[in-house]
């Protein structure tokens, strides 16, 4: 099992393309058995996909290339022994389109006195993914 997380900068997108985003990525992801996450919070994207490597690479080379973001970052790849994200075959957070996953996960990765550093995380990309989100989301309280 193979695991990548990468951010990128969104071209500005309302609710209706939003959701043709996640029609299309669940549907793909469904097909292809990728599951994973996806936060879009503040004109950023950040996500988290995991699968057989060669279709996660595959998919994350057609993600760089698509027009509706722009500065494409891998953050961390790696080799896993098991899903994080088993059953969404596409999760979606967002501030925009509200709902209470992504207000548990604002409550989860809050800031705090903790070290940064995230021992109950089981593998190095999981922790990075969750780090991202985590500044991702407390930039914009910096900026309150």
């Amino acid at each position: 099992m193979y695991n990548l997380v990468y951010r990128s900068i969104a071209k500005t997108l309302n609710a209706t393309q939003i959701n043709e985003i996640l029609n299309t990525s669940r549907d793909f992801n469904f097909k292809h058995d990728i599951t994973g996450c996806l936060i879009y919070h503040d004109g950023m994207f950040i996500q988290y996909l995991e699968g057989e490597a060669e279709v996660v690479l595959t998919l994350f080379e057609r993600i760089k290339v698509v027009n509706r973001h722009h500065e494409v970052k891998l953050l961390y790849e790696g080799n896993i022994y098991s899903r994080e994200f088993d059953t969404w075959s596409m999760a979606f957070l967002s501030d925009e389109i509200p709902n209470e996953a992504f207000e548990y996960i604002k409550l989860m990765v809050g800031s705090s006195d903790e070290d940064e550093e995230m021992h109950v995380i089981p593998n190095p990309t999981t922790k990075k993914f969750w780090l991202a989100a985590k500044n991702l989301l407390n930039s914009l309280e910096q900026r309150a």
